[in-house]
C-alpha cells in the first residue's frame, strides 16, 4: 500500500521548524509576524459592500474558471518544489501534536486541495525552498505567507501567469 504522505525525517523537520518557528500560529490562524500577500481571484481588496456579493460565488461557470485557477497554480508548485503540510498526531485536544508529512503523489495533492465553498479550505502547505507557507481561505483569496518575498516570487509568479493577483496587505 502506498502513502500518500510520506514522514519527514527528523533532521529536516527540525530544519522547517527552525525556518517557520510561526508555522503552528499559522496553521491555527492566530497572529503572527511572518509578512504575507494575498494571492486572489479578484484583482482588488473587496472594500465596497455593493462588490460583496462577488465573493457569493458556488457553482456555474464562474466557479469553475475560479477553481480551474487555484488548481493550475498548485500543479505549478507541486511540480516546482517538495511539498510538505501539517497534521495533528495523537488524542485531541491535549497531546495532539503537529507533524510535518511530504506529500508524495500529485494526484492526492491535488484532489486535498479542492475547493468546496462548503467546506473548511483544505489548502496549507510549508513550500521550504521557497521559503514561505500557502494557506487557503473561504472567499476566493488565499494567503502567502513569507520570510523573504524575493524567494517566494516564483509561486507569486505562478498565479499571475495563471490569471490570479496578489493583493498587498495594509500594515
Amino acid at each position: 500500500m502506498k502513502r500518500n504522505l510520506q514522514p519527514v525525517d527528523k533532521d529536516l523537520a527540525a530544519k522547517i521548524w527552525t525556518q517557520f518557528p510561526e508555522l503552528q500560529a499559522i496553521k491555527e490562524n492566530q497572529p503572527n509576524s511572518m509578512s504575507r500577500v494575498a494571492i486572489s481571484v479578484f484583482d482588488h481588496w473587496l472594500r465596497d459592500e455593493n462588490e460583496w456579493h462577488l465573493m457569493d460565488c458556488f457553482s456555474g461557470v464562474e466557479r469553475d474558471q475560479r477553481d480551474k485557477k487555484f488548481r493550475e497554480h498548485w500543479s505549478l508548485i507541486f511540480d516546482a518544489t517538495p511539498v510538505y503540510t501539517l497534521r495533528y498526531r495523537g488524542r485531541w485536544q491535549n497531546k495532539a501534536k503537529l507533524i510535518l508529512k511530504r506529500f508524495s503523489e500529485k494526484e492526492f495533492f491535488m484532489e486535498t486541495s479542492h475547493i468546496l465553498m462548503s467546506k473548511s479550505p483544505s489548502q496549507f502547505v510549508v513550500l521550504p525552498e521557497f521559503d514561505c507557507i500557502y494557506a487557503a481561505s473561504w472567499d476566493d483569496t488565499n494567503v502567502l505567507y513569507f520570510n523573504d518575498r524575493a524567494i517566494a516570487e516564483p509561486i507569486l509568479q505562478f498565479a499571475r501567469n495563471v490569471g490570479l493577483h496578489s493583493l498587498e496587505y495594509e500594515i
